[in-house]
């Protein structure tokens, strides 16, 4: 387990560091906010396509096989940035970044396999942890290697050591993981089917629909904000890093230490639409921000709400079905959260360009307080 963990820490740390300065590595080029977003976008739509694909094939043919592949796959794409010359190259790279970023859903199947059912919501908080660990540092590390410049960010610096890091987590999977052949024989990828089985289902397809709104926002504020810091207080990739990391930071404090102790006291169904509400109101404080303390303020609201918020539906999620379903009502779910996070930048570019800076902020935060009071009776009864 050790090992994997390990692993994971020091691959996500690699696409951490990509994060912050990716906004300005493309504006080098004279990209525009909606092609900027579109990065985001087509990293998703890779992502998409290839977690069902490695999830198979993992299934066939080992994890550790397919962590392999994957890490090397991600050390190329981010030599691939490194060198790109256009926004096509850039485009390419990231697209590529994304069909081999199943490494993630592959070590989740990796400790599944090594885990009793007793002692696998213990392991899976480690690995929650290794996640958090991942993308507090990854972003510092990007925005220190990219430095403060804006206009003119060093776009070498950062995938050459995301790849080096990549490279690293290779070794250490060639020589550190054992392979754990799943013994389940793999099932087919119905993603689509599976889909539109749980929307027919009333309470579980608006809980569905609430998780996808909810993700839609908070993938528009990741895709925008660096560029709207750049806009309203000059700062490069190494401010935004460190505002990034900030909220990994928040995210940790609510999910490593707040969140087992709050539901006890206040249930799921609280703590739901509390994360709900702090998203709302963190955007909402993004557009109204006129100082830079400010805006750590507005990123720890949506931080420790989206900290809420994230485990609590899933808690709901698993509680309105069968045992026997849980499986298949997260895997719906996470399919969900996929397609929002195309969805997501793809429409908060377009807003971003069209009306202004603070509109993806504005809309999505009213949106959530709408969600808000809607689904007010909807989370209770699945509390329930």
């Amino acid at each position: 387990m050790i090992p994997l963990l390990l692993v994971v820490v020091i691959d996500l740390i690699g696409f951490g560091i990509i994060i912050p300065f990716l906004p300005f590595y493309a504006e080098t080029f004279g990209a525009s906010p909606q092609k900027v977003t579109m990065l985001m976008v087509v990293f998703s739509i890779a992502q998409f396509i290839a977690a069902p694909i490695w999830g198979g094939l993992s299934d066939k043919y080992g994890r550790r096989l397919i962590i392999w592949i994957t890490l090397a796959g991600s050390m190329l794409a981010y030599v691939l940035l490194a060198y790109s010359h256009t926004l096509y190259g850039l485009f390419i790279a990231r697209a590529f970044a994304g069909f081999m970023a199943g490494n993630i859903s592959t070590a989740q199947a990796y400790l599944t396999d090594i885990t009793t059912k007793e002692n696998r919501a213990k392991v899976m908080g480690f690995f929650g942890a290794a996640f958090g660990i991942g993308f507090i540092l990854g972003p510092a590390l990007g925005g220190i290697l990219a430095g403060a410049d804006p206009k003119n960010p060093n776009v070498f610096l950062p995938p050459i050591s995301a790849a080096i890091l990549s490279f690293i987590a290779l070794l250490l999977a060639l020589f550190l993981l054992k392979d754990t052949r799943s013994l389940i024989k793999p099932n087919s990828n119905k993603r689509i089917t599976s889909l539109l089985e749980a929307l027919k289902a009333p309470n579980l397809s608006q809980l569905i629909l609430l998780s996808f709104i909810v993700t839609v926002v908070f993938a528009s504020m990741e895709s925008t904000f660096s560029l709207w810091s750049e806009r309203t207080y000059n700062w490069g990739p190494k401010q935004n890093g460190y505002i990034f990391a900030f909220a990994g930071v928040c995210g940790v404090i609510v999910q490593g230490f707040l969140i087992s102790r709050l539901v006890k006291h206040f249930g799921e169904s609280f703590l739901c639409r509390f994360g709900i509400l702090l998203i709302s109101l963190g955007m909402i404080s993004v557009a109204l921000s006129y100082m830079q303390f400010h805006a750590y303020l507005s990123m720890a609201l949506i931080a420790f709400g989206l900290g809420f918020f994230m485990p609590t539906i899933s808690t709901l999620l698993v509680n309105i079905v069968s045992e026997q379903r849980r499986g298949w009502v997260l895997g719906v779910s996470q399919s969900v959260s996929s397609l929002a996070r195309i969805i997501g930048p793809a429409t908060a570019g377009v807003f971003f360009e069209l009306l202004g800076k603070n509109s993806p902020y504005i809309i999505g935060g009213v949106c959530l307080l709408i969600i808000f009071i809607m689904f007010k009776n909807l989370i209770k009864q699945a509390s329930t």
